[in-house]
């Protein structure tokens, strides 16, 4: 849709002629030009005719040439429009090759891009001075604006697969300790998974009091402090509950000694240190606590457009708002779904912590499995790693175990699964190495 605004809109008519002047010199020059543009992505509506013409042809494994297109176009009545035969001549003379036509596209794709964004922004000023319901209008409005910016990905050959994987080779045998993805925050963690990988899924389960909370918590610091923009998105717990597990395992401080105010002198002096090193990290806390995942998405989509995104957290789960017509599981399914489409559309990975069913702990072995997860088997199958926690002494207070805690990967989609063992600090509700196993 184009907009009647006092300025020209942005175009490049040269580089459309170019384009359609480069498939009637070599109508093999239409495919690579149909992967990046359609129709509409042409300013000239002259042009739109003629690239619609031309993909008409195509279809019926007719040869695209002056005669040819002439004919279409008189035959659907858009020839007179167009300017006659005598435009169509005109666009041999623009162009001397075929070979420039993948960067003509993305001249045209560029521009129509800004036309798109523009359009939206008079769509947007309109609608804000109507009586529409706010949020909706927000969260279209944002998933709108990301969209418009967004690349499009296309068939890539097995040539060009080939040099991006030796690239990624390449970079990921330089890297040190060869982590090829975010810090976990655990060097036991690391060596198995490499890291958090972006695009994907990441279910953190455990039953209640394991501390997943403090176990992602500890992670997202970690990655902050490599210089990764995190958010965390709790559904459970406030934005202060939240600082003040942060601040005691960053110092660290004992937790309780910090809701209660009653720290000591040298527990102040970490307290201020800790909260001037925290002011300097990339890191969001949102403590929203009715969220749909249409709002969700609408929130990720706008931090990383506004301050960028490499790591999110949700905790958790199955606290997400589900619409009425669903059942729990039907519900879930469609949360755990989502949340994996939003980690490949941003690229990033997602931590989402998921509560465990009961099943575990009619067991004598009390460790999860993955057929525990609550609500929905769908979890297991949209998650590209399920990673369970796991401590003994909730369960034996006098166990020989205690203040340790097992990592139990049950599904790595790319990779190895396994089990690591960490130390639980419980004073300060944090998570640490033992040592690489």
């Amino acid at each position: 849709m184009l907009i009647d605004m006092p300025r020209v809109q942005p175009h490049d008519s040269e580089a459309e002629q170019a384009i359609l002047g480069a498939i009637l010199l070599d109508a093999a020059a239409l495919a690579p030009a149909q992967e990046l543009l359609t129709p509409s992505d042409f300013y000239d509506s002259r042009h739109q005719r003629i690239f619609q013409a031309m993909g008409d042809l195509a279809k019926r494994g007719e040869d695209i040439d002056l005669i040819t297109l002439g004919h279409a176009l008189e035959t659907n009545g858009a020839l007179s429009n167009i300017g006659g035969r005598g435009t169509l001549a005109e666009l041999l003379t623009v162009v001397a090759t075929s070979a420039n036509v993948a960067h003509h596209c993305r001249i045209i794709r560029n521009h129509a891009i800004r036309r798109r964004l523009i359009a939206l922004a008079y769509e947007i000023n309109q609608r804000a001075y109507s009586k529409d319901a706010l949020e909706p209008l927000l969260r279209e409005a944002e998933r709108a604006l990301f969209q418009a910016g967004s690349s499009d990905r296309s068939w890539c050959s097995l040539a060009e697969l080939a040099n991006e994987t030796a690239d990624y080779v390449d970079r990921v045998s330089k890297q040190k300790d060869h982590l090829i993805g975010i810090p976990t925050g655990f060097a036991a963690i690391d060596t198995l998974l490499g890291g958090w990988q972006r695009s994907d899924l990441v279910v953190i389960a455990a039953r209640t009091s394991m501390g997943k909370t403090s176990f992602v918590l500890g992670s997202a610091l970690a990655a902050a402090q490599a210089g990764c923009h995190v958010g965390v998105l709790s559904l459970e717990m406030s934005r202060l509950q939240i600082g003040l597990r942060l601040h005691g395992m960053g110092a660290p401080i004992d937790v309780h000694a910090l809701k209660t105010g009653t720290l000591s002198s040298e527990g102040w002096r970490c307290f201020a240190n800790t909260a001037q090193q925290f002011a300097q990290l990339p890191f969001w806390v949102d403590d929203s606590s009715v969220l749909t995942v249409d709002q969700l998405s609408a929130k990720a989509r706008r931090l990383k457009a506004t301050k960028g995104l490499d790591l999110l957290v949700v905790d958790y789960l199955q606290l997400l708002s589900l619409s009425k017509a669903e059942t729990r599981q039907q519900g879930i399914a469609d949360a755990s779904r989502r949340l994996k489409l939003l980690a490949k559309e941003l690229d990033i990975p997602v931590l989402a912590l998921s509560q465990l069913s009961r099943e575990s702990e009619r067991r004598d072995d009390k460790r999860p499995v993955l057929s525990d997860l609550r609500d929905s088997g769908a979890i297991e199958q949209d998650a590209d790693v399920v990673l369970f926690l796991y401590r003994h002494e909730v369960y034996e207070r006098d166990t020989e175990e205690k203040g340790i805690a097992e990592v139990l990967i049950r599904k790595h989609r790319n990779g190895p699964i396994g089990d690591r063992r960490l130390k639980f600090v419980d004073r300060y509700a944090r998570f640490e190495d033992l040592g690489i196993e």
